[in-house]
């Protein structure tokens, strides 16, 4: 029997949507889960080999690059055109962690995925700004100091120290995620040796 494969990928708010590079934090955060077994998407959503490389942009920038992401998400014209690329991403492997920061949760939320999707993807949020979940299985980590998910999420499955940008610097962060891996590779192993 082969490996059963877990994809591990980023999908969080565009801070430069030029970009779907991943941040040297965020490659490596995920560099870090890498395991037998595990696949690990190097671009961040949506998905776009062709774009531009890593580019660092200033907190004003990027937070209005989120917020306009945000809002626009909540258009037929973005999950028209992204929802194709996510739903191959997620077509790539038995099951996808997406390792979510910030706003990337409701933008993912306003993909309005079908259900054949969601039931073989695991949300690992940090930071979680949105304005409801997607109906998977989603773990919820939340900063104390984080004002900025907790104006708009009132729950965390876990709460640590810290604040809006500093999530994947955070040891505690890094175990949840690995906890949570664990646990779906697990499942899926288990699921495979149940098939005839």
């Amino acid at each position: 029997m082969s490996a059963v494969r877990v994809q591990i990928a980023f999908f969080t708010g565009r801070s430069n949507p030029a970009s779907c590079a991943l941040s040297p934090i965020q490659t490596a955060f995920l560099e870090r889960l890498r395991r037998p077994g595990r696949q690990l998407e190097p671009l961040n959503f949506p998905y776009r080999p062709a774009a531009m490389p890593y580019e660092s942009v200033g907190l004003i920038r990027a937070s209005i690059n989120n917020a306009l992401d945000y809002l626009g998400s909540r258009r037929g014209a973005f999950r028209e055109r992204y929802r194709p690329a996510v739903e191959a991403l997620l077509s790539r492997a038995p099951h996808t962690v997406l390792l979510m920061g910030s706003c990337g949760l409701e933008l993912f939320v306003n993909l309005a995925l079908d259900a054949h999707c969601l039931e073989r993807t695991t949300v690992f949020a940090f930071g979680p700004v949105a304005r409801s979940l997607p109906p998977c299985r989603c773990v919820l980590v939340q900063g104390r100091r984080d004002w900025i998910s907790r104006v708009f999420v009132d729950r965390a499955d876990h709460l640590i120290e810290g604040h809006h940008l500093d999530y994947l610097l955070q040891e505690e962060v890094l175990e949840c995620c690995e906890s949570l891996v664990d646990e779906v590779v697990s499942a899926e192993r288990e699921t495979a040796r149940g098939m005839p």
